[in-house]
């Protein structure tokens, strides 16, 4: 009730004219007013592409984690495998994140991974031994086993998305920033605060490509936007 979560099908489902674009697939987020969506991974590359709202997206790698403060046209590219968790800070307005993934295990096979499980897939720590388990979180197979359980309890009646109270809010916002340049890399962008490559008196058009973006090669796509003035018409 806090939220969805949809994936389109594949393309070729559609038409055969879009064999070319297979391998990628395209999902959406919708987040209530002050909620969050739940730490999880995906086995693609992605773009979060905020359609809608404000918020904050934070993404933690091996190395370092990043987290931004996004709004209505922000653009963040997130690696294969990073964990990602999402809060919505507004109290009104729905949080909106357009999702284009590439799978990198299985092309055009895309899945989304908990740590601690929820109304769908089980955690992913169900796939290790107990004797793994144990030893990695130095703990008695009997707490595990009762922590597993109470998660299943739990997490199938309430799944990914989750309300927060407005101090956990402000603590998983707090740290965050706005889209900026760091180490010569671009993390996240706002696409419609760039200069418009196209414009006039009916509307402006707006992309962000992998030649200047370094964080777009690794899927090899550009992101585009265009606004339109009532009576306009974006021409062929």
């Amino acid at each position: 009730e806090e939220g969805n979560f949809k994936i389109l099908q594949r393309f070729d489902e559609n038409s055969p004219l879009l064999k070319g674009i297979n391998d990628y697939r395209l999902a959406m987020f919708e987040a209530n007013p002050n909620t969050f969506i739940l730490p999880h991974h995906c086995d693609a590359e992605a773009i979060y592409f905020v359609t809608n709202g404000k918020g904050t997206i934070t993404f933690v790698t091996h190395e370092n984690k990043e987290s931004y403060n996004v709004q209505r046209g922000t653009v963040v590219s997130v690696p294969a495998g990073c964990t990602v968790y999402v809060v919505n800070q507004d109290n009104q307005e729905k949080l909106t994140i357009a999702v284009l993934a590439l799978p990198v295990n299985t092309p055009g096979k895309y899945e989304v991974f908990f740590p601690a499980g929820n109304n769908g897939p089980e955690s992913y720590y169900r796939g290790f031994s107990y004797k793994v388990l144990e030893t990695v979180f130095n703990t008695r197979r009997e707490k595990l086993e009762k922590i597993f359980e109470e998660q299943r309890g739990q997490q199938g009646q309430r799944g990914m998305f989750r309300r927060a109270k407005p101090e956990q809010i402000r603590a998983m916002s707090q740290q965050a920033t706005s889209p900026r340049q760091r180490g010569g890399e671009r993390l996240a962008i706002n696409l419609l605060s760039q200069s418009p490559v196209y414009c006039n008196q009916n509307g402006r058009f707006f992309e962000a490509r992998p030649e200047d973006f370094s964080q777009f090669q690794n899927m090899d796509v550009s992101v585009a936007a265009f606004k339109l003035n009532q009576g306009a018409i974006f021409v062929p």
